[in-house]
């Protein structure tokens, strides 16, 4: 038997990330949506880094807004720095910390949870090399700061005959939202 894809052709990975993030907002003091970019390998190349993330979203003539600091970390896993800092406690319904104590959240959060976690769970399912960027802008927006969550789309095909495994890197999704922190 031939290899059968078991992946998401990239048209139903962006237009599922689309439904996931519909109900979300992102929290902060003024909350934001949160948008679903499809970026090229032409447009990022193999990898990312904060050089990539200026070029593409803070450079050019008459570009606004300005990055005047922009920090990565690792989002590879749930436990990683990058994944903590755009999940947070969004995707708890309970959280509990290293002391053993643990906050219930109120049930609003609760309801949206489950949306954060099919977000986080198509960001993890489908994408590899992962990173979480926030750009922090330049006066006069210097309140606001962009996050993103970027991974690379992995085509994945499996031979049922011989369970061999073959995948393929795509291009590169990113989730943008930002937060405002006066």
């Amino acid at each position: 038997m031939a290899f059968q894809r078991i992946s998401l052709t990239p048209e139903e990975l962006l237009a599922a990330f689309q439904r996931a993030v519909e109900p979300l907002l992102y929290p902060s003091e003024t909350d934001a949506p949160v948008e679903v970019m499809h970026l090229t390998v032409q447009q990022v190349g193999g990898a990312i880094s904060e050089q990539d993330l200026q070029r593409l979203f803070y450079s050019g003539e008459d570009c606004q807004p300005i990055a005047q600091d922009i920090r990565w970390a690792e989002a590879n896993r749930l436990e990683s720095n990058g994944t903590k800092a755009f999940f947070g406690e969004l995707a708890d319904v309970i959280t509990t910390y290293a002391d053993n104590t643990f906050t219930v959240h109120h049930p609003a959060h609760r309801d949206l949870a489950y949306s954060w976690r099919q977000l986080r769970d198509l960001f993890f399912d489908h994408l590899v090399r992962q990173r979480y960027f926030r750009a922090q802008l330049a006066d006069p927006d210097s309140a606001r700061a962009d996050l993103y969550l970027i991974g690379r789309h992995l085509h994945i095909e499996f031979d049922p005959d011989t369970n061999e495994i073959q995948t393929k890197e795509l291009d590169w999704f990113a989730l943008k939202t930002y937060v405002i922190e006066t």
